[in-house]
């Protein structure tokens, strides 16, 4: 029954695409690249540097536990307590600035993983610095003169595919279902998933697990054209909207696209689980960055 249903909805959403959709595509992927090339994103992500306790120097002199590429010799130092709280201490005065405003005093910085307050974004120079926790304490580091924004190649798509953009059923999870899901560091985390995306691609009945995003659901998964002609981990998926009255959301392979590992070794990227891995070709989205040996 779901199969025959799924079928009418696929040639519903075919012709839908076919009067409407190239030009929005398009956009999506001029956004996706104008994103990329922003000063301070994946393309230029030059380090992260775990905190050891105590004080951490940063900049440019090689007697920094944390050594930049360029710029002031001796930025400063973040200071991780026994408590793990978090201080930054300015040694020179480099026009530091603590989420956009100008300090020359100690301050306290906050990770990405606090309970109540954003994460503190640190910038100086042609750098940005940002706390995170990855199973431990570690500084991101951004530098918008990094060689992988600098001298980014843009990417390549599969040919347009209205046919990869499929209805699919969504049956949730009550209570949400927790699943384990690993990241390149070998850390597993237990996600919650708020339910089932039930979906007909080439005539054939797949399933796998969403994550909730704010407007959408998020998916990681894979297929057999990973480590072929594209990211061999696997690549990232949203739908366009939450679920709807109907019980569907709309999934559009050919937006599939690279996770931040493709373009830098520096991200912290999540795996597919292995419901997620999907035992077909998937020649839709985006493929494999440069000469990306993955």
């Amino acid at each position: 029954m779901f199969k025959t249903i799924g079928l009418i909805l696929m040639l519903m959403m075919t012709s839908f695409a076919v009067a409407d959709y190239p030009e929005e595509l398009q956009q999506w992927k001029n956004n996706r690249v104008e994103a990329l090339q922003k000063p301070h994103d994946w393309l230029s992500l030059v380090g992260l540097s775990w905190l050891k306790k105590g004080a951490n120097t940063i900049g440019s002199d090689q007697s920094n536990d944390i050594v930049l590429p360029h710029g002031p010799s001796h930025l400063g130092a973040f200071v991780l307590t026994n408590d793990n709280k978090i201080h930054f201490q300015p040694k020179e005065n480099n026009l530091l600035k603590a989420n956009g405003e100008l300090f020359n005093d100690d301050i306290e910085v906050f990770a990405d993983s606090h309970e109540t307050e954003a994460a503190t974004a640190l910038t100086a120079d042609t750098f940005k610095f940002v706390v995170v926790e990855r199973g431990k304490l570690g500084v991101r580091i951004w530098d918008s003169r990094a060689k992988t924004r600098t001298e980014f190649q843009g990417l390549e798509y599969f040919p347009t595919d209205p046919t990869k953009r499929v209805v699919a059923q969504f049956t949730p999870y009550e209570p949400v279902k927790m699943i384990p899901i690993v990241n390149v560091l070998g850390i597993l985390t237990e996600t919650p998933s708020p339910g089932r995306l039930d979906f007909i691609l080439d005539g054939e009945s797949y399933s796998i697990d969403a994550l909730d995003d704010a407007d959408d659901y998020y998916i990681i998964f894979a297929d057999k054209t990973n480590g072929k002609t594209t990211y061999g981990p696997g690549r990232f998926i949203h739908t366009e909207s939450k679920v709807d009255e109907n019980g569907q959301v709309i999934m559009d392979f050919n937006k599939a696209y690279n996770p931040p590992c493709a373009f830098t070794a520096y991200s912290t990227c999540s795996l597919p689980p292995r419901q997620n891995r999907l035992p077909i070709e998937i020649r839709a989205g985006e493929k494999k960055y440069g000469d990306s040996l993955y």
